[in-house]
């Protein structure tokens, strides 16, 4: 949306597609992600897209996008 009001609406649907086919791979590879440095936790994992961090967990013969954001944030655990 935000791309669409710049007037480059492709821009944010390249980016969304890009974001998309990183996580579908997750499920072939979902080791191949590195540890959250913030949290040290072997099953939080993150691939870095840039612009953005896609940190999922692995567990139980599945992985679960956990979050999509800028990839400057820092994760806040609790």
């Amino acid at each position: 949306m935000w791309y669409a009001q710049l007037d480059v609406p492709d821009v944010g649907e390249r980016l969304l597609r890009e974001v998309v086919s990183q996580v579908e791979r997750l499920a072939e590879f979902p080791e191949s992600g590195r540890i959250v440095p913030e949290s040290g936790i072997a099953p939080l994992r993150e691939v870095i897209h840039p612009l953005f961090r896609i940190v999922y967990r692995v567990g139980e013969g599945r992985v679960r996008v956990v979050r999509v954001w800028r990839s400057e944030r820092l994760l806040k655990l609790p």
